[in-house]
């Protein structure tokens, strides 16, 4: 006896079946992949717009740099010269030239080098000078005009006390201390630093 023909409603459901099987087994792996790939996108557009960031600023950096390159004089701080030596009494002279043109009387300087690495040293020089109020104010912006720089680390400046007037008899001023519009001297201790460039020379 012949086998009866499938029903035709059954054939329908399973072809219907095998076309919906395909999208269910590869549609999960499909979204999780445009996800990944979503996520990437976004953060390659946060970095771009960082990066698009920093190169605006970069023209404003430069800007500022210049700004502070010119105000802190770099290219005019560096004192070039054979060795340490020759760029401390270079300093030295300098300092004097600068106090002596203001008025002011140098009782002492000192100096010393501080050990470095490649060509660049810190001179530290010690300064003790003398004069009246006036001269002593005029050192400080005779200094601060010096060419390479002067780093002026710290500026003290002391009055002297009037000697006390002797016992006995006194007669004149003596009595009474400096005549009105006679200064007494100012004590000017300053320490400054200096940068040798040595590669230059």
């Amino acid at each position: 006896m012949a086998a009866a023909a499938p029903r035709p409603l059954f054939v329908l459901a399973i072809a219907l079946c095998l076309l919906a099987l395909p999208p269910y087994l590869y549609l999960a792996p499909l979204v999780d992949g445009v996800q990944e790939a979503a996520t990437r996108r976004v953060a390659r557009l946060d970095q771009l717009e960082g990066a698009r960031a920093l190169l605006s600023q970069r023209d404003d950096l430069s800007r500022r740099a210049a700004l502070f390159d010119q105000a802190l004089g770099t290219h005019t701080l560096l004192r070039r010269g054979a060795d340490v030596a020759a760029v401390q009494a270079d300093a030295e002279g300098d300092i004097r030239g600068a106090l002596r043109q203001a008025g002011v009387t140098v009782r002492a300087l000192t100096a010393r080098s501080d050990a470095g690495r490649g060509a660049y040293r810190r001179i530290h020089l010690s300064v003790a000078a003398e004069g009246d109020a006036v001269a002593v104010t005029n050192a400080v912006a005779a200094l601060d005009g010096v060419r390479p720089r002067l780093l002026l680390r710290s500026v003290h400046v002391h009055a002297d006390a009037t000697e006390p007037a002797a016992a006995g008899p006194s007669f004149g001023r003596a009595a009474h201390g400096p005549a009105p519009g006679e200064d007494r001297p100012v004590t000017l201790e300053l320490e400054i630093d200096v940068y040798a460039d040595l590669a230059a020379s």
